[in-house]
């Protein structure tokens, strides 16, 4: 028996938890891998296929995991299904990692079943289940972490020690933020008897030498482009540098719609009792909850005083999903009904908040519902005239469209190039690097999208403004941000006034409006006449 199992866990029980995770792992997965086709890339997503089209150590705004598993998918013959196979594995292997860490710390079966139910319900885990994205590899290899870390503390064997820092380097190579593992675990070897007793040892120290050279050429790939990729994550979500409220409110929100809001309060229950936790068990408790803490505090105080994403802390659930499995299984075993009310209400409520998304992807609703709500308005605004009508719908209300009608868009764009007096010298660019990439993943093979904005971008290192002085362009203006030519009118001797305009359907509507104005005679420079520096031209 090994640390925090319950005693009154008999094998039948064990045996059916055990039948419970494998069910749901083989199952998500296989829906996953039926689905994953089903719908476009999103806009991370095609911009990853991109990476994947240049592969190199570094990026502008990532470390390359991300484009070394979007690789697979284009040796697999490309496409919307392969790109997504990836990710999907590794999520199924990030699982079965948590299973052998649940297993590790508690020898209970019904922990490793409960944290699995708990991340195949969560809305988010939906996304970052199935999407190209870089918390897939991050997932898979932080895991891997803590479960090598546990038995190197435990065991110390040095193939455990190394294969820990391993896992850590693997981290940082998909995403930067992955030095939260780090710190989460060296906070731990600091405060525990264990930890630091192997303080005393070379084996920490040779782990972390093990990270740091797994993470290496991504360092010094950044060294030969002027440390354009740490520049950017140190700078990015920034925002005014004051701790402000709503900020902290907004995080918080975030979370709760990522995981269900019931799922989330029971988190920080879990976490507050695992930490006040005493006796059998408690330095396996200790190390689920500073795992998870760890990422949800740094996140919390950044967006409290700059902006975060919904999806930057979901690595912290993997082990918060520990921590909710393991409390509760200790409160059903103690004859908690209040806790198996909330537990089951957590559950419908995240499955229900996850159909959605999967509804949302595949069926337009969104339009539907909003003109529902539309027309309620203008009943109530007979009445009450001081209650607003909202204004008509518009496709870019529908996040859910942003996965569907590139491909489309993309024929219809170089029917246009066809017909451009120089068809092999004409590039296309368009306002945002997001809709660039969604729409240049689809373009043929030869075919040069990319930005002409001031803001800096991964495309400043993949396109040489100079070298296509001369070209003509298509200037692909969507609905998500239409800004018109005249911003880049300056760039090219000539800019047609008149655009040609096209639309997207979905459900016999449309799901995306483009205006495509015709460029002649690129001046060879971007927008504000900026222009690369000095290194990152000799690094092309």
């Amino acid at each position: 028996m090994e640390e925090g199992q319950s005693s009154c866990s008999s094998p039948e029980t064990q045996a059916s938890a055990r039948r419970l995770f494998w069910a749901v792992l083989v199952g998500a997965t296989l829906l996953r891998l039926l689905i994953a086709g089903t719908f476009g890339l999103s806009a991370d997503e095609s911009h990853y296929v991109m990476y994947a089209r240049r592969l190199a150590w570094g990026y502008f705004d990532h470390p390359p995991m991300v484009g070394f598993l979007g690789a697979l998918g284009e040796l697999l013959g490309g496409g919307v299904w392969a790109a997504r196979l990836g990710p999907v594995l590794c999520w199924a292997g990030a699982l079965y990692l948590l299973r052998r860490l649940a297993l590790a710390l508690y020898g209970d079966e019904r922990v490793a079943a409960g944290a699995v139910v708990v991340l195949a319900l969560m809305p988010m885990q939906q996304m970052i289940g199935m999407a190209l994205l870089p918390d897939a590899t991050l997932n898979l290899f932080w895991c891997g972490a803590l479960l090598a870390g546990w038995h190197a503390l435990r065991t110390e064997r040095w193939s455990r020690w190394l294969l820990a820092g391993a896992c850590i380097g693997g981290a940082l190579l998909s995403k930067y933020h992955a030095v939260l593992l780090g710190a989460g675990l060296g906070i731990y070897i600091v405060f525990s008897g264990e930890g630091r007793r192997a303080l005393k040892t070379p084996k920490p120290y040779a782990a972390a030498l093990v990270a740091f050279l797994v993470f290496a050429p991504n360092v010094f790939w950044n060294a030969t482009h002027g440390w354009v990729s740490y520049k950017f994550q140190l700078a990015h979500g920034g925002g005014s540098g004051r701790f402000e409220l709503q900020k902290l409110a907004n995080v918080i929100g975030g979370q709760m719609a990522a995981a269900s809001p019931v799922l989330a309060v029971l988190l920080v229950i879990a976490l507050v009792r695992l930490l006040r936790g005493r006796g059998t068990g408690k330095t396996a408790d200790r190390y689920v909850a500073l795992s998870c803490l760890v990422v949800a505090l740094f996140f919390a105080f950044f967006g409290a005083v700059g902006k975060i994403l919904p999806h930057w802390p979901a690595v912290g659930w993997w082990p918060g999903a520990l921590a909710v499995a393991v409390v509760t299984v200790r409160a059903l075993d103690a004859g908690s009904v209040r806790w198996r009310r909330w537990a089951w209400t957590a559950g419908i409520l995240a499955a229900l908040m996850s159909a959605v998304v999967y509804l949302a992807a595949a069926v337009p609703v969104t339009g539907r519902l909003y003109d529902a709500a539309r027309t309620a308005a203008e009943k109530i605004n007979g009445r009450f005239p001081s209650i607003p009508v909202p204004g008509p719908f518009k496709p870019e209300y529908d996040l859910s469209n942003d996965v569907h009608g590139w491909p489309e868009s993309a024929r219809q764009v170089e029917n246009i190039m066809a017909a451009m007096p120089m068809p092999g010298r004409t590039f296309v660019f368009c306002h945002r690097f997001y809709a660039t990439s969604q729409l240049g993943v689809h373009l043929s093979p030869g075919v040069v999208a990319t930005t002409l904005r001031r803001r800096p971008s991964q495309y400043m290192l993949w396109f040489e403004p100079a070298e296509y002085r001369g070209w003509d362009a298509l200037f692909v203006d969507e609905n998500h941000d239409f800004r018109g030519p005249d911003q880049y009118a300056s760039l090219f001797e000539k800019v047609d006034s008149e655009p040609v305009r096209f639309e997207t359907l979905r459900g016999g509507k449309p799901s995306h409006i483009f205006h495509v104005y015709r460029c002649y005679g690129f001046a060879g420079r971007v927008e504000g006449g900026r222009e690369p520096s000095a290194r990152l031209k000799e690094q092309r």
